[in-house]
């Protein structure tokens, strides 16, 4: 840092805050942005992903420690995501038959 004059600083930050970091680092950072750009039409309305979870993690150093109960929370998430579609998909299959029964085909 000793070798950039203040003014070159300020490009460099200029640069980084409109591109991205100048380090290694920043092919993982493009890839993460791309991958926010892909998945967003997948996404239900109203969701939203951050460059976090596109990130790729590649040491254990890098990750962020999590308690037992953070864990727990994370499962049981999942779970009722799970439980939740169950319960949609079921619904769907109820109505289909209904329909198929009330404009005479056999369930």
């Amino acid at each position: 840092m000793a070798r950039f004059s203040d003014e070159q600083i300020v490009h460099l930050v200029a640069y980084q805050n409109l591109y991205g970091p100048i380090t290694p680092r920043r092919t993982d950072v493009l890839l993460a942005r791309l991958g926010m750009d892909l998945i967003k039409p997948h996404l239900r309305k109203g969701r939203h992903t951050v460059l976090r979870d596109h990130l790729m993690t590649w040491s254990h150093a890098d990750r962020p420690r999590q308690s037992g109960r953070e864990m727990l929370a994370i499962v049981k998430d999942l779970q009722r995501q799970y439980d939740q579609d169950d319960q949609q998909r079921a619904q769907r299959i109820r109505r289909t038959r209904r329909k198929a029964v009330a404009h005479g085909g056999s369930g």
